[in-house]
């Protein structure tokens, strides 16, 4: 099955793809973010284009459940799931970014750079994890992490 994921920030959205069979996941680069309307319109086209059989947006959780992050990615979810016909899930996305950017920094790339790989990068780990564990619960439908 084919998945596209979502690293939703307040500036930025990271994307990244995997192919059918759910073995390599490839960054797709990133935008800037507007709003989720603005976000479900621009993914819709992909998913046809790109054969996307199932959609994964990274939500930042916390204890209170009511971050401005959470919220965000939670009306991205609600906007995406308004217009496409195909699963929207949700994952925890703990600390995509900051690997990515540790990522970066090990790969010697200079930090003036990782603004347009960052986002990417950070959705890219959020899919792979996400895979992971459906792998691990033998292809379930899995909802949450």
């Amino acid at each position: 099955m084919r998945w596209l994921a979502l690293d939703v920030g307040a500036r930025r959205v990271g994307v990244a793809l995997c192919d059918s069979q759910e073995q390599v996941v490839t960054p797709h680069g990133s935008f800037p973010f507007s709003s989720p309307q603005d976000l479900a319109a621009r993914v819709r086209p992909w998913v046809a284009e790109w054969g996307v059989e199932g959609v994964v947006v990274g939500v930042p959780t916390t204890r209170l459940g009511a971050s401005r992050g959470e919220v965000r990615a939670r009306a991205v979810v609600a906007a995406l799931r308004a217009v496409l016909a195909i699963a929207v899930v949700e994952w925890d996305e703990a600390g995509t970014s900051e690997e990515a950017h540790q990522l970066l920094a090990q790969r010697g790339l200079p930090a003036r750079q990782w603004r347009d790989k960052v986002d990417a990068l950070a959705a890219s780990l959020l899919l792979e994890r996400f895979l992971a564990s459906r792998r691990c619960n033998s292809g379930s439908d899995v909802r949450g992490g």
